[in-house]
C-alpha cells in the first residue's frame, strides 16, 4: 500500500492532520467499551451485595454464642459473631457505596457518549454538504 492509502488508514490526511470524522467515532468507541466495562463492574458489585444479604439475613438465625470462622488466606480464623456480622455490615455499605459511584460514573459518561454522538452527527453532515 502507498503513503497515502496507509495514511487514511490511520486516519490522517495527507496534510498529516487526522481526520475529525475518524477521531470523533474513536472517542465513541472508547467511551462505548467503558460503559461496557462499567456496568460490568456495577453487576459484579451488585451480585456481592445480593450475596452478602442473604449472608446477613442467615447469620441473623444463628445464637450469639456460636463458634464462627473466618477464612483468611488458606486458613480459618476463629471468630466471634458480633465480629463477623460487624464485617459483613461493613463489606455491604462498602459495596453499595462503589455501586453508587459506578452508576454516577456510568452517567457521566452516557452524557459524554451523548455529546460525541451528536458531534458525529454535525460532522458528518457537514462533511455531506449538508
Amino acid at each position: 500500500p502507498d503513503i497515502q492509502s496507509q495514511r487514511m488508514a490511520e486516519g490522517k490526511t495527507s496534510s498529516g492532520d487526522a481526520d475529525p470524522l475518524i477521531e470523533i467515532q474513536r472517542k465513541k468507541v472508547v467511551l462505548s467499551r467503558q460503559l461496557i466495562q462499567i456496568k460490568g463492574q456495577m453487576q459484579m458489585k451488585q451480585r456481592a451485595a445480593k450475596g452478602t444479604e442473604l449472608t446477613i439475613a442467615e447469620i441473623k438465625t444463628i445464637p450469639e454464642d456460636t463458634q464462627t470462622y473466618r477464612a483468611v488466606g488458606r486458613m480459618f480464623l476463629l471468630t466471634p459473631m458480633p465480629e463477623v456480622r460487624k464485617g459483613l455490615k461493613d463489606f455491604l455499605d462498602e459495596t453499595l457505596s462503589d455501586i453508587e459511584q459506578l452508576k454516577a460514573k456510568e452517567k457521566y459518561v452516557e452524557k459524554q457518549a451523548k455529546s460525541v454522538e451528536s458531534e458525529l452527527k454535525q460532522v458528518e453532515a457537514e462533511s455531506t454538504g449538508g
